[in-house]
This record gives C-alpha cells, structure tokens and sequence, in this order.
C-alpha cells in the first residue's frame, strides 16, 4: 500500500537496532495519545531475575509479569549463551527494544496444530475501563530457524488470569486484536508491527498473545518450499540441527523446522479515550431541537410506525443485511454491535415514497430503546440513502453513503424511556431507499457493557421513523436524470461522446473521493440525459509505492467508492462498470512526489454510446 516510512525495521546488531528503534519511535509517538500510560507492566520483556539457559528449562520462568500457556515458550536475553540476544539457537535478531524478547510456537506442520501453539500472557498495571478503547501493538519477526510462516496471531485480555485454566480453547476466534489476514510474517531480519484498537468491557487485567484461529484453520506455507533450491536449504538445515553438538538444542532445531515460530517484543496498550466511564447520551444532546413527526403529506417513509409489520399487511420495511431484525408490531428490533463476532450488524431498509433531489435539505427523526435483556449499548445509529439495493446476506458492515449519524454524543442506555434522534443532511443524490443501523465498525464504535449476564448484543428498539424535505441549498443545479430534458437526436447523427477520461484525485493511502466528484458526476447525468445508453468504466489506480497486492486493493476501494457515489447520484448501476489497475498503467513518474500524486487516480472513461 502507498506508504510514506517503512513498517519493517531491519537490523542484526544491537547498535543498529537502538538508532532505528528511536527513529520507528517518533511517528508512533505522534499517534499515541498524549496522556496515554503504557498499561503492560513488562512488555519489552526486559525485567527478570532469573537468566535462562536452556530451551527444555522453563526459560520464561522468573519474568516479571509474564506467564504462559502451552508448550514452552521461550525468553531470549543478552545475558544467555544459547538463550541469548541477538544470537541464539532459533536464529539471529536483535531486540526491538531493550536486550530481550518472547519466543512462541504459532502452528506446525501435521496434524493436532492447536496442541502446539505456545501463548504469553502480560500484566496490566491497573484494570481497563468499561467502554474504554484501548490500543493494543507488538512486534513479531520470524525466526531464521523455522520452517513454516501464517499470518494467524493475535491478543485476547481477560479479566482473570488464564494460565492452568481449563476452557482456554474457548477464545479461539475471538481474538480483541487480529493480524491482518494473509499478511505473512514473513520476515526474518526485521520486525513487524501488529496492532489494533479494541472496547473494553471492565475489569480486564491481562492480555494473551498468541494463535487465536480456530483449530486447524490456521494458514501456513512453508519458508523453502521442497522443490529447486529450497530442496537444497532444507536439507543443509536439518544437517545442521542433526549435527549439533547439543542434543538437546538440535532436537529444538529440528522440531523447529516443522513450526512457524516467532520472536515477541515491544508489548503495548493505551487509552485512546479519556480516563472516565463513557458518558450516556441525553435528551438534549439526541435531539436538541425536536421538530415533531412531519406532516402526513410531507412524510418520506411509507411505514414509519412499523404498523404494518404484523401478518396481515406486506410491510414496506425489508430485512437489508444477513441478520434476523425482530419485525413487531408498532417496531422492529435490531442489534448494533455483536459481542460473538467483530463488526456484525443488523440493518433495516425501506424504499421511499418518492426519489430525492440532490438540491433539497432533509430532516430525520427517529426513536430508540435499548432491550435490557442484552448486554452491550453503544453511541452510534445512522441513516444511509441509496438507489441502487441489494442484499447479500452477510451480517458485515454495510458500506452505503451515511447521510446522518449519531456519533460521540453519548452512549443509549436508556431501558425504560425511548430516546428522540433528530437532524439535518443535504447532498442525498438521487437517493429512493433509506437503510437505518449501526454504519461504523467496533474500533469506531463506543462498546459499553451494561449487565454481564445479558446476551452479547447491543439490541434496540427502533420506532417512528420518518423523513421530510425542509429546504433546498441555494445555487445548487444538480438534477437526477429524468429531470433532465434534451433534445432528441436521431441514432445515425448521434455525436461521439468524448473518450477522454474524467479524472478524480486522491490523497497518500485514501480511497475517499473529493469535492471533484460533484462536478463529475453533474457532467456524466447530463451526457446520460443526451445518450440513454451511454456507459462508463471506473478505472482505480494508485501510485507505486508499496507491494502491488497492497496497491490493488486501494485502487479497489478507490473505483468502489467513485461507483458507489455515481450511483448514489442517479447514475444507473448498469450503466457503470469498475476494473482495478492498482499501479500498472502509471500516467506520470512515480520518482517524484508530483509524478506519485498524478498516479493516485481513478479515471472515469466515457465509451461511445451504442
């Protein structure tokens, strides 16, 4: 992906390795909160009173703060021989910091994988907040020894300690903090930077880290393939364990080359919100100025008491994602944050009485009650307006144009009184269909866990929802399509419709299109008005910067999101088609930063109408 500084680091001497560990240090500080306080009480791994010696000796034994779950994990410090930094019988790195890291078995090779993972688990030096969010990072390498690589490791926190406790599988899949997925750790001679902001329930004192994918699912490739040259390394590698003059070490070497073994360093977590409980929304800040349920010719939505959801009537209101919503009668329930899996929504969606005009001023009001039968209540619930609709029937976040938010005003905890949400949004496009729920992920999300012994959602009550025009933006000359009249032109003088493309800018690593956008999309509708049949490809591209797979899948959610907005604008589906080039078809340098900034694109080309 376009980055401005590398996230690997390398480095084989001590000497090196504290110069670029303070140079990795500056853009981290500049993104940790200013008043964040490390909570893990020896995440460099650096206090100990006791030097280890040997693998098969219980080598994390005497560690402040750390204890281990499976296996032997093992501790590596400067002060050891076999043990030690950057040298020792698993290969050779220097720390990340400091003269000290963690060693863990991720997976192997064969069968019963889950049997050998090794896992570390670290003191917090006080209890985390309930809805606090917290930003968990460490640093992973792959050892020069090990013969196999997964992007398959994460951290879970816990309020109790989970060393010698039975039921630890139990977490598998359920990881706070994941490493991206198909993300190898790969390297041997830097370390890589995991990390991941997660919503604590409350009490928690410790984290684990460790393989937390299901068991024997965890993704794995073997560092030398057993073909070519990689038949030549492998055997030159188990010659060298079977030789060794310590048994003890070449049986380690020898199982290592069967495992994806990692070194650990660098373990962090901070606050990223302030130190108290999360604040409730109130009525003042949900809606400050109430503008009452519009007037019966005025409003938008064809059902918005849900009074047709009983079995008598076809309700207007439709399921839009692969959850269940709870259609009742007089309201529908659905949850806002799943416990059981990240970023798991319900939505609800209706289609709207008439299209919108992109000129117009709308009002929204809603009502919401939280279910106390469920745990969770968080401070977001929005609207989203579309035209084009389809519903794929996963539970994921949906990623329709947001409208109107509620966000960072307080959490809905209320049980007893519905809550009023109100406000005001322009820019609705060509939009004929309106889609209520929760829009932003957990990491966005404020989590709080308001009774243990609920289920795991955050599950609402929604009731009265309604939406009228109240205005229009001045200036504004945006039509949607059939508003558009031209004068018909016979199909054997049609023009040619120009070839060249309509380029929209972007900036390092965003995928979210700018101000351009609105001039484009008025220019398309009104050639479409012309040529009915006219067709457009929406073509992404990034710079060079990165690894091409990074690149493809911004210049992926470029195209989408241009895709998306024309639709949202009126301009039929059908008419539009999305390719992906990532950096391949390069329009200027990418040796300069000038040349870069031309390249990160997405080019709307206007084929010949049919």
């Amino acid at each position: 992906m376009e980055q401005q500084s590398a996230d690997l680091h390398y480095r084989r001497t001590s000497a090196t390795a504290v110069m670029r560990s303070i140079l990795h240090a500056l853009p981290l500080l500049l993104l940790t909160p200013i008043h964040g306080q490390e909570l893990v009480v020896n995440g460099g791994f650096e206090t100990h009173n006791r030097c280890p010696t040997r693998s098969d000796e219980k080598p994390m034994r005497g560690v402040a703060g750390i204890k281990t779950i499976g296996g032997m994990p093992g501790y590596f410090h400067a002060c050891s021989a076999m043990m030690g930094t950057p040298a020792n019988w698993a290969g050779v790195q220097a720390p990340y910091e400091g003269e000290a890291y963690a060693g863990l078995v991720l997976t192997a090779h064969g069968g019963r994988e889950c049997a050998v993972r090794e896992f570390v688990q670290l003191e917090l030096a006080e209890p985390l907040v309930n809805g606090g969010k917290y930003l968990l990072s460490f640093q992973v390498s792959l050892a020069d020894g090990a013969g196999y690589m997964t992007d398959r490791i994460g951290a879970c926190s816990s309020v109790a300690d989970r060393t010698g406790k039975n039921g630890f599988a139990a977490l598998f899949g359920q990881a706070d903090v994941d490493n991206i997925l198909n993300r190898s750790i790969a390297d041997t001679a830097g370390w890589m930077t995991v990390e991941g902001v997660f919503n604590a329930r409350g009490g928690e004192r410790y984290v684990q880290i460790g393989n937390f994918q299901l068991c024997d699912r965890t993704s794995r490739k073997a560092v030398s393939p057993n073909r070519g040259e990689g038949v030549l390394k492998n055997l030159k590698k188990r010659g060298e364990a079977e030789l060794d003059s310590d048994k003890e070490r070449g049986l380690r070497r020898r199982m290592l080359a069967t495992q994806a073994y990692v070194f650990l360093d660098a373990v962090s977590l901070t606050r990223l919100t302030g130190t108290d409980e999360a604040r409730l929304l109130n009525a003042e800040d949900a809606c400050e100025q109430d503008p009452g349920r519009p007037a019966p010719a005025d409003e938008l939505v064809p059902d918005p008491t849900f009074d047709n959801n009983v079995a008598a009537h076809r309700s207007a209101w439709k399921n839009a994602s692969g959850g269940t919503p709870d259609f009742l009668e007089g309201r529908t329930g659905i949850y806002l944050h799943s416990a059981v899996n990240k970023d798991h929504r319900e939505y609800i969606s209706t289609p709207l009485k008439e299209r919108l005009d992109p000129c117009g001023i709308y009002n929204v009001r809603l009502r919401v009650l939280r279910d106390p039968t469920y745990s969770y209540a968080v401070d977001r619930i929005g609207v989203a307006l579309t035209d084009a609709f389809e519903n794929d029937r996963r539970r994921h976040l949906l990623s329709f144009p947001l409208l109107w938010e509620l966000h960072g005003k307080g959490v809905m905890a209320d049980t007893r009184n519905w809550t009023t949400l109100c406000g005001t949004f322009a820019n609705a496009g060509c939009a004929s269909r309106l889609v209520v729920g929760n829009f932003a992920g957990d990491d966005s999300t404020t989590i709080v866990q308001r009774d243990a012994e609920g289920g795991p959602f955050a599950y609402y009550f929604v009731d009265d929802v309604s939406l009228w025009r109240t205005g229009t933006k001045e200036g504004c000359t945006v039509h949607c399509p059939e508003a558009i009249t031209a004068t018909p032109v016979e199909a054997d003088t049609l023009p040619t419709a120009p070839r060249w493309p309509l380029t929209l800018r972007f900036d390092v690593d965003d995928h979210v299109p700018g101000e351009d956008l609105l001039a484009a999309a008025e220019e398309l509708l009104h050639l479409l008005a012309q040529y009915p049949a006219l067709r457009c490809t929406i073509a992404g591209h990034t710079d060079a910067s990165g690894n091409e797979e990074a690149n493809r899948q911004l210049a992926k959610e470029r195209a989408g999101a241009v895709f998306s907005e024309l639709i949202r604008f009126g301009f039929p589906a059908d008419h539009l088609t999305m390719v992906v080039h990532g950096s391949t078809q390069p329009m200027a340098t990418n040796a300069t930063p000038e040349g870069r900034a031309l390249n990160r694109r997405v080019d709307i080309e206007i084929a010949d109408p049919q």
